[in-house]
């Protein structure tokens, strides 16, 4: 099969073996992502200056894939991100049926987990890769309001299902460029999950390395009726990091 690389995982193809026909890929990749928060958790609770005051911090994406020749059976992706938001406001808000006044301390936990199957759809064109498949979000998190005198905290616990959909550009020179989408919408749930990068696999025998730096943003929407809390997030900003795949 032609060696294929999704761009979450962010591996190029190495100058010299990018037409290389190999039957299976392995690869990791490991980035920071410095993200903001912007928008509301609960009943109109700003995450902004003008509310819980969260800060932009810096989360941890990790990726590791396997892809293989077989028709028909998917190849297989799993990408963790743990994400810790916090911050200090001064607020007067209710959150989770409890009135907050005053000064208070915040955090949201955003980290979450993707299991993807995808399929490489065959083009005849050199250096050009798309995937497509489906993928199921696992969030595991939560939100806390802290006060001087009283606290709640709300589980971000559920599972949302998604399309998946990538496109991967690579050149002769190592450089390549990438963009991927998870999405779903039903109800006045919405996920909207999309990164694009540019990158560089060194020239290093046997193996593919890659540095990569790009842009990550996802916007969050949940039903109460279907989940705990609330919520109507914009998620956003740079990532860096690196990649290694293997082919056999």
């Amino acid at each position: 099969m032609k060696k294929t690389v999704i761009a979450v995982a962010l591996v190029a193809l190495a100058p010299l073996s990018a037409q290389a026909d190999l039957l299976f890929t392995v690869g990791a990749k490991g980035s920071i992502w410095n993200a903001e928060p912007t928008g509301q958790i609960d009943t109109d609770v700003s995450v902004e200056e003008d509310g819980l005051n969260l800060d932009k911090e810096n989360g941890q994406q990790i990726t590791v894939f396997f892809e293989h020749p077989v028709p028909f059976i998917p190849n297989v992706k799993i990408k963790q991100t743990n994400l810790e938001v916090s911050g200090s406001g001064s607020v007067a808000v209710n959150f989770n049926d409890q009135t907050f006044t005053g000064a208070t301390d915040s955090t949201v936990d955003l980290s979450h987990t993707d299991l993807t199957l995808y399929w490489g759809l065959p083009l005849p064109i050199p250096f050009v890769d798309i995937n497509f498949g489906l993928s199921g979000r696992q969030f595991d998190g939560y939100a806390e309001v802290k006060s001087s005198t009283q606290t709640e905290q709300v589980d971000l616990d559920f599972v949302l299902p998604m399309v998946y959909g990538e496109l991967k550009i690579d050149t002769p020179f190592g450089v390549y460029a990438s963009a991927d989408i998870n999405y779903v919408g039903y109800g006045d749930n919405k996920l909207s999950d999309v990164s694009y990068g540019l990158g560089y696999t060194l020239p290093i025998p046997v193996v593919d390395l890659g540095l990569e730096a790009g842009y990550r943003q996802m916007t969050l929407k949940t039903d109460p009726d279907d989940t705990d809390i609330e919520t109507d997030l914009d998620i956003s900003g740079v990532y860096y990091g690196a990649s290694l795949s293997v082919g056999f």
